[in-house]
């Protein structure tokens, strides 16, 4: 049975495709329309490339699932097209749709999505986000027989919405954009001192009283609205958004981060409770903190975790999907047999017709390489200071670039932040990221919870931090992706080839995007976005691309390329 489950209405549209409740193929609108959130888009895109992806037509489709049940929004929605279901897929899908379609509550298709993903029979759910249509958290417990909401909070008790207007507050966030892991990054400079508003009440979030919110269709509104205030009164630097002195905001960011883990961590110890379970699932935006996740992991409050990679709204089409899929089998003794998503490469592969296609429009020096010889180039080219455009298989689902849509560097010199953060727009405060063998994690990183999506933070151990200095955060800590090589042959060969050259089996890795654009999709983005920048070299599948020439392998260091000794084809591409 294929289900097909997407998120539409508000922002972040997505699809996921199901057989049987095993995930074939997922994608964003945003990597298509190149839109970042693709705010009030319709998820036309994805869905084609997710059918494209599994081989399947629209008529395969048993069911399609929504991860927003509209009709639960009190009070009521207006009438607006991007609500209307049959504006939400590609016009090969038969109308009326809603025949075929079955709505999800926005919370149950996020604690689905972590449930049936983690590949645990049983688990507490914890989820936590702006919001869904009546509530911003919520507990659940979810095993065989379905996921059962036990606790929710409602809108104006929002930690993502507190979030978000402290994010707002330090002027972290400029229009069109999301800043969270900014003011996260920025937390690890300050000191926790500021008063914060937030509390718990029964087990769970709540504002301080002095922040009387009334249940409204403008309860976010007032909402943020309260909290700038209360900020503007009791907190430095008493005025919002001065982006030109955010370093400013340090302890601020720091008291705001710190009340969201406070807060969590009560949440997840009443889920504790609530549940009796000893695994934790965790998914909605809030759930993307990986300061958070790493304290709730250390907490020792369960014994196992699983945070999803895409924890935010994306993955309520993976989630509505799950749910559809989980209730079709029960009723009809039909299959449902999901897997555990261990890694994040679910999106649409570049064709060899599409790489060929953007090199040569393109007029770049490109050549053909062997596997073995273009491993070999890109890691000595890292090894000498070289920074690289990783196109290769598979996209990432997910905010996080994991080796597949990714800019490459050597994290052994603090110079290269300086150069990376001046080619991406990022402000220079900010940290990049770690991917590691999986099998030296621990000689590098001391983490409760050993992430493959980047999604936990660390502790980079001190006697190692000299070695990676560029991906050590001023507090010691790292973002680490561990990677499998069973799941990522051909960047786990990468990092272990510059391993062999330098003895460091550490790469640095942020996403392969500029500023306020979301990461590349498609070989032609791939190359646009290559051009636009100062990368040195850009790898496109089999293809080594440059715009200076010497920096490509040269026909004679070709003799020695891989155990074959294969030599590089110098097909022309372009110019």
């Amino acid at each position: 049975m294929l289900v097909l489950g997407i998120n539409f209405g508000f922002h972040d549209p997505s699809a996921a495709l199901l057989e049987d409740g095993r995930l074939l193929a997922m994608a964003e609108q945003e990597r298509f329309s190149r839109h970042k959130r693709a705010r009030l888009e319709m998820p036309l895109e994805a869905v084609r490339s997710c059918l494209k992806q599994a081989g399947a037509r629209a008529s395969d489709v048993a069911a399609i699932a929504t991860g927003w049940d509209l009709d639960r929004f009190d009070p009521p929605l207006p009438a607006a097209p991007y609500l209307e279901l049959d504006n939400a897929l590609p016009s090969e899908f038969e109308r009326p749709l809603r025949l075929k379609a079955q709505p999800v509550a926005h919370h149950m298709s996020h604690a689905a999505s972590a449930l049936w993903s983690s590949g645990f029979d049983e688990a507490a759910v914890v989820v936590v986000d702006g919001q869904g249509e009546r509530e911003s958290s919520s507990i659940s417990y979810g095993d065989g027989d379905g996921i059962r909401m036990l606790a929710s909070y409602p809108v104006k008790a929002s930690l993502g919405y507190f979030y978000r207007a402290a994010t707002q507050f330090a002027g972290l966030e400029p229009a069109g954009s999301r800043g969270e892991g900014k003011l996260m990054g920025l937390a690890a400079y300050g000191r926790p001192q500021e008063p914060m508003p937030l509390v718990t009440e029964d087990g769970g979030p709540a504002m301080a009283p002095e922040l009387r919110i009334e249940h409204t269709g403008r309860t976010r509104f007032q909402l943020r609205e309260a909290l700038l205030d209360y900020w503007r009164k009791n907190t430095f630097p008493y005025l919002e958004g001065q982006s030109a002195e955010q370093m400013v905001y340090a302890n601020f960011a720091a008291s705001a981060q710190a009340a969201l883990e406070n807060t969590l961590l009560d949440l997840v110890r009443h889920a504790r409770e609530a549940t009796s379970s000893k695994r934790l699932v965790m998914a909605g935006g809030v759930a993307q903190n990986c300061s958070a996740n790493a304290r709730i992991a250390a907490s020792g409050l369960f014994d196992e975790y699983y945070f999803l990679p895409v924890a935010h709204d994306p993955g309520v089409s993976l989630g509505a999907a799950l749910h559809v899929a989980h209730a079709h089998a029960r009723e009809t003794g039909g299959t449902f047999a999901p897997a555990r998503i261990d890694h994040a490469y679910w999106g649409p592969a570049p064709d060899d017709v599409q790489m060929a296609e953007a090199l040569g429009t393109h007029g770049l020096h490109a050549v053909q390489v062997p596997e073995a010889e273009l491993i070999g180039h890109v890691a000595t080219a890292m090894s000498q200071g070289r920074i690289i455009g990783w196109c290769s298989g598979r996209a990432e689902i997910g905010p996080r670039a994991l080796g597949a849509r990714s800019v490459l560097a050597d994290p052994r010199s603090r110079e290269i932040v300086s150069r990376l953060n001046r080619i991406k727009g990022r402000e220079i405060w900010r940290p990049l990221a770690p991917s590691v063998l999986s099998e030296r994690f621990d000689t590098y990183f001391d983490a409760a919870h050993r992430s493959p999506f980047m999604n936990v933070s660390a502790i980079v151990r001190p006697e190692v931090r000299s070695r990676i200095p560029a991906v050590v955060h001023v507090d010691g800590t790292a973002r680490p992706q561990a990677v499998e090589r069973e799941h990522s042959p051909r960047y786990w060969s990468l990092i272990r080839r510059f391993e062999e050259l330098t003895g460091v089996p550490v790469v640095l890795n942020t996403s392969f995007n500029l500023a306020g654009e979301p990461i590349v999709n498609t070989p032609a983005d791939a190359v646009r976005t290559f051009l636009r920048s100062e990368l040195d070299l850009l790898v496109l599948g089999p293809w080594l691309a440059a715009k200076d020439p010497s920096l490509l392998p040269s026909a004679s260091q070709a003799g020695a390329a891989g155990a074959a000794g294969a030599e590089v084809n110098r097909a022309p591409v372009g110019g």
